[in-house]
């Protein structure tokens, strides 16, 4: 059985926010699909409470035999396996029960304020053969633009950047490093969309190995962009529709900001070691310089370390 679109969640002990988004934002969604959710860390509560919530299937096991006709499945995991093996397990599942022809990866905070924003972006990703992922206008709850991204080296993103308020203005560092090209971007190619709502062709996807398992959280768009990049496709930025996007709910919920520095740091200088060969100099003075932020953050202001806007 093969189905138009697969829509894939990572949920991670955000039970209701993750029903509530299934409710109240993918029935927008007019165009046939499939709903697949990996419930990451999952206990027999958490299941059930999504299985009851959303009228879904439990499945515990990708590899044994499930009814395709069932519109909403629980990928249970009793792993947190974080965004890129999360959203792996959940299109492997895809493409063995269903099949489908796109997958839509999204998180479980979006909203989406019109009905035709997906089929918008499968019509331009239908007619743009050179597009490998496409994305809408991201917009945070203040109405400011998240995406899409330009590439930033290792020198810049990792050092330059955190050390440039000893140097620079604020207006000169949104200069030096591009800090407002989400909000001066036009619709075409870029290098890369956000992750947390992005349409794909499965086959593209499956052809390129999906994402790096390698990273838990971070840096997930960036290396799919050059793992896209090698079976010569590109990501694709359509303005014309937006979504809304509460950015970092359940990262802020669970984790503390020097956690989430942390796992920012490793993913970031694993993706530009590994896809960027960045020289063993740059990436130990990134290292260095994230450890240090990290350190000001724990040890409040007893140090004396510049502002990163």
């Amino acid at each position: 059985m093969s189905s138009l679109l697969s829509v894939i969640i990572v949920n991670y002990k955000m039970d209701a926010l993750t029903s509530s988004f299934v409710k109240n934002e993918l029935v927008k969604v007019a165009i046939p699909h499939k709903t697949v959710i990996v419930n990451n860390a999952a206990t027999p509560e958490s299941n059930a409470a999504l299985c009851k919530s959303l009228n879904a299937a439990l499945i515990t096991d990708i590899e044994a035999e499930c009814n395709a006709d069932q519109d909403v499945f629980v990928v249970s995991s009793d792993e947190n396996l974080g965004f890129a093996r999360g959203n792996n397990l959940g299109a492997e599942f895809s493409r063995r029960v269903f099949d489908p022809y796109y997958i839509l990866f999204t998180n479980n905070d979006i909203q989406i304020p019109d009905n035709n924003v997906v089929g918008k972006l499968i019509q331009k990703l239908h007619v743009t053969p050179e597009a490998g992922v496409i994305g809408p206008k991201v917009l945070g709850p203040d109405g400011v633009e998240q995406s899409p991204c330009c590439y930033h080296s290792c020198w810049d993103r990792e050092v330059a950047k955190h050390w440039s308020a000893y140097f620079l203005s604020k207006k000169k560092q949104v200069e030096r490093f591009h800090m407002d090209y989400a909000q001066k971007a036009t619709e075409g190619f870029h290098y890369f969309v956000l992750g947390c709502f992005f349409i794909v062709r499965a086959s593209d996807f499956y052809r390129c190995d999906m994402f790096d398992p390698n990273t838990f959280l971070y840096a997930e768009e960036k290396i799919l962009a050059e793992r896209m990049k090698a079976i010569d496709k590109k990501a694709y930025y359509l303005p014309s529709v937006n979504v809304i996007h509460a950015h970092g709910m359940t990262t802020s919920k669970y984790s503390k900001k020097r956690a989430i520095l942390k796992w920012q740091n490793v993913s970031n200088l694993y993706y530009y070691r590994n896809y960027c060969h960045t020289t063993r100099s740059v990436i130990l003075m990134a290292s260095l310089t994230n450890y240090l932020v990290r350190l000001k953050i724990g040890l409040g202001h007893l140090l004396s370390f510049p502002r990163t806007v």
